[in-house]
């Protein structure tokens, strides 16, 4: 009886806690996908004040992507140790999903 107690007790708290994560990958995706979107708007904005010749500002931008991108790089390891395959591409796809509903 004691067994069966604990083996029931022990499931549930592992789906539970299974199903906590859940929303938080799901939560984690958008977020990825927004750094994505927020990192090809600022390297366009850099790549249009260099070519405006506003050199301080391109530079100051070019930090931002290079920052940017190590985020992405942080938030995909993140979600592939919770299960997500390819996770950046996944984001990037959504993106360009989302682009494209707007652009119609």
């Amino acid at each position: 009886m004691k067994k069966i107690t604990m083996l029931l007790l022990t499931g549930i708290l592992l789906s539970a806690g299974a199903m906590a994560q859940s929303k938080d990958v799901k939560k984690d995706q958008t977020v990825l996908k927004n750094t994505i979107v927020d990192k090809k708007l600022d390297k366009h904005r850099a790549g249009k004040n260099l070519a405006n010749l506003r050199i301080k500002k391109a530079l100051r931008d070019r930090r931002e992507v290079r920052r940017h991108g190590r985020s992405i790089r942080r938030q995909g390891r993140h979600l592939q140790r919770h299960g997500v395959k390819h996770p950046i591409e996944k984001a990037k796809q959504q993106a360009k999903i989302e682009k494209d509903k707007k652009g119609l």
